[in-house]
């Protein structure tokens, strides 16, 4: 996949600078499983009230991917992250005369995020957090649509909470939910042929995960 050499790059570039400025120990990495579980969808004002008897839809399939997760500690309630995370999903579509077609993608999510800590003890350590970024979509061989899906970025919106819970001085259990607020892919068939696939609609998406985190 082209974007695998981008991500090392970031993430190799993160631990770099930390380390070249003498910050190493208030960096750590975390690494674990996340589900990807697609929920509501956002409507546009007056968009089921157009042409159509029945408007188009789109839906995608839950799954489970793998996140890394980068962070850099600084001052007293604050840290910067950046996570990579890599799934494998099935867009659905099904147009105004009930035609279904279907694209499946393999999804990789490039996350950056501000991290406030909670009120905390030496154990157990809450956090929210906020930010944005992309995700790339990327098609398989399966697809059944008209025309050849294409790969697309979409930006993305991304909240959430979790805790790090701590195991030994270096080593952390995170449990974690992250939310994201992005547009639905297209593949870019949509702009090349209106209606032919996809919706232009917006979905939030929750991603709960769990990670083991090392403490530089």
């Amino acid at each position: 996949m082209k974007l695998k050499p981008f991500v090392l790059f970031i993430v190799l570039a993160f631990a770099i600078t930390a380390h070249a400025q003498g910050f190493l120990s208030n960096l750590s990495i975390g690494v674990g499983g996340e589900g990807v579980f697609p929920s509501s969808t956002f409507q546009k004002s007056g968009y089921s009230s157009g042409n159509f008897n029945n408007p188009p839809a789109q839906t995608t399939s839950n799954s489970v991917g793998g996140i890394v997760d980068a962070r850099y500690d600084f001052g007293h309630h604050s840290a910067l992250g950046v996570a990579v995370s890599f799934n494998r999903a099935t867009e659905y579509y099904v147009d105004s005369e009930a035609t279904f077609t279907h694209v499946k993608s393999n999804n990789v999510e490039i996350i950056g995020s501000y991290i406030f800590r909670l009120p905390s003890n030496e154990r157990v350590k809450p956090y929210a957090m906020f930010g944005g970024g992309m995700v790339h979509f990327g098609p398989v061989t399966g697809y059944d649509t008209t025309g050849t899906p294409d790969s697309q970025m979409k930006a993305a919106f991304a909240y959430g909470m979790g805790t790090d819970i701590r195991m030994s001085d270096r080593v952390s259990l995170r449990l974690q939910y992250r939310g994201l607020v992005r547009t639905d892919p297209d593949f870019k068939l949509y702009s090349s042929n209106p209606g032919g696939f996809g919706t232009q609609l917006r979905s939030n998406v929750a991603e709960p995960s769990i990670q083991i985190v090392y403490h530089f």
